[in-house]
């Protein structure tokens, strides 16, 4: 989606008081897990170590960590059940939430020029045979539209909007409801990567994922050094010899593309993101990505993420597509199918069915001409 103005940066007293409040959350969950390991090795012991029945066992992090029942809420035993029939043999889904916005059944709030956004979306992944994927739908409208597209598992939900983003825009308060679900599917012992909309999927993303990280994620650089990162300088010619001094920057994660796995620290960091968004209003990607990076200090801890970048020209943003690689691809330029992107995202622009419908017309339906039409911006 577009971006909104960045919001105003919550207090340091607010900031310091959330970590504290996670710290606290850490060393309880850190003393249970004593406990368990104790007790397992007693069990062991003892000859006593054999499964126990539970409605719900606790669930084991691809860390190791043990960290207790996700909450057994009727939506969530749903939402189980449900993960239990689509996922992968990794166990690994994918996982969107939508609402009748993106069918642009208002074309007062359909503010990209009109477009039914899932549609499309869902005809890319039809035509990838994707079956390990769910969308949560947030009203009866759209949990209808994908029951008759047909071949798609929607969880009708109701995610009440957090008291502190309430009159925000539509496509940021959708946004925020994703991290306390993602929680439970998390402690659930899935792997989820969670995507917007206003995407086109062009290969099987599961088939290109390296999950070698706590964290995945698609970036909003358009260039190999913003995305990864790059050593920058600054001078100052007051200071003489020590003038100089170095830096490094990159450009923020996308959430709207991104793969967690169920470890410890990202079952953190949807507690800290979902927290600060329960508390005051922000613009979420901003959020996550303060907690994703901001290094530890003072009484601050960090999320001790480990990251891995998506490549830039693979899970490609429409800022790549359209105007940084646009060489690569106009005008009307066939490339291989194995050069493909995964996906390409439309989040730097406004008219973004249109461009959604040019990609699928220029890559899946051969007409390679099909995007020529568009400028590099809206």
């Amino acid at each position: 989606f577009t971006q909104p103005a960045p919001a105003e940066l919550p207090s340091l007293e607010l900031v310091r008081a959330t970590s504290t409040r996670i710290q606290l959350l850490q060393q309880q969950l850190e003393a249970a897990n004593a406990r368990a390991d104790k007790a397992e090795a007693i069990l062991a012991k003892t000859g006593l170590n054999t499964p126990t029945q539970s409605s719900c066992p606790p669930s084991s992090t691809e860390d190791g960590a043990i960290l207790g029942e996700w909450e057994q809420t009727a939506d969530n035993k749903r939402l189980n059940a449900l993960l239990k029939q689509v996922a992968n043999p990794r166990r690994e889904v994918l996982l969107a939430l939508a609402n009748d916005v993106m069918m642009c059944t208002n074309r007062k709030t359909c503010w990209w020029n009109g477009g039914n956004v899932l549609e499309t979306f869902l005809k890319s992944l039809r035509r990838l045979k994707l079956r390990n994927f769910v969308i949560i739908s947030l009203d009866d409208a759209t949990h209808a539209f994908c029951e008759k597209f047909g071949g798609v598992t929607s969880l009708r939900l109701e995610l009440p909007v957090p008291t502190a983003q309430q009159g925000s825009r539509g496509a940021n308060m959708i946004s925020t409801l994703k991290y306390g679900l993602l929680r439970q599917v998390l402690l659930m012992a899935y792997s989820v990567l969670v995507v917007d909309l206003d995407l086109v999927f062009l290969k099987d993303p599961f088939d290109h994922l390296h999950r070698d990280a706590d964290l995945e994620a698609s970036t909003d650089g358009f260039s190999s050094s913003w995305a990864g990162g790059q050593i920058s300088s600054v001078h100052e010619p007051k200071m003489g010899w020590g003038a100089g001094g170095l830096f490094i920057k990159h450009f923020t994660l996308n959430v709207g593309c991104a793969y967690f796995r169920p470890t410890t620290a990202s079952i953190a960091l949807m507690a800290r993101v979902s927290s600060r968004l329960s508390q005051a209003a922000a613009w979420d990607q901003q959020v996550f990505n303060q907690e994703v990076f901001m290094l530890s200090h003072g009484d601050y801890k960090g999320s001790m993420m480990k990251v891995r970048v998506m490549r830039y020209d693979e899970w490609m943003n429409s800022k790549v597509f359209f105007f940084s690689d646009r060489r690569l691809h106009f005008p009307g330029k066939s490339i291989p199918q194995s050069q493909w992107p995964v996906m390409i995202h439309m989040n730097y622009h406004a008219d973004k069915h249109k461009r959604m419908l040019c990609v699928y017309e220029r890559f899946i339906e051969g007409r390679v001409s099909a995007c020529d039409s568009f400028p590099e911006g809206s």
